[in-house]
């Protein structure tokens, strides 16, 4: 009997390993005009937290550390400390769609892009 429960949980914490990610995205793209922004931009998925860097500034409002809330079949959704909600579908293994919306302020229009894993 104590053999089952060491194996029950070496393979819990076997099955928890946890694995820092870096996707190299797009410009943000503006939903409403479709204007891309000059820069690209790194994004790191580490321990449910989404991280994003630029050497640029991120556009403004978009945050750069959101938290893993809840796993979808088709999607990952993050928030972040101002309230900005972040999703993340992927496309295949190595590439994922990205979409900023702000449910806290008032506009029509969101930023998205697509990342690419980086090797």
């Amino acid at each position: 009997m104590v053999n089952f429960f060491l194996i029950v949980l070496v393979s819990f914490f076997m099955a928890c390993k946890v694995f820092a990610i870096d996707y190299i995205c797009e410009p943000w793209t503006n939903t409403l005009t479709l204007e891309k922004e000059e820069a690209t931009f790194t994004a790191k998925i580490e321990n449910g937290t989404l991280n994003l860097r630029s050497s640029n500034s991120l556009p403004q409002d978009i945050p750069k550390f959101s938290q893993l809330s809840i796993t979808l079949p088709n999607y990952d959704l993050f928030l972040s400390p101002n309230g900005t909600i972040i999703t993340a579908f992927p496309i295949s293994d190595r590439l994922f769609r990205i979409y900023v919306y702000f449910p806290n302020i008032e506009r029509r229009w969101f930023w998205f892009s697509q990342c690419r894993l980086i090797k």
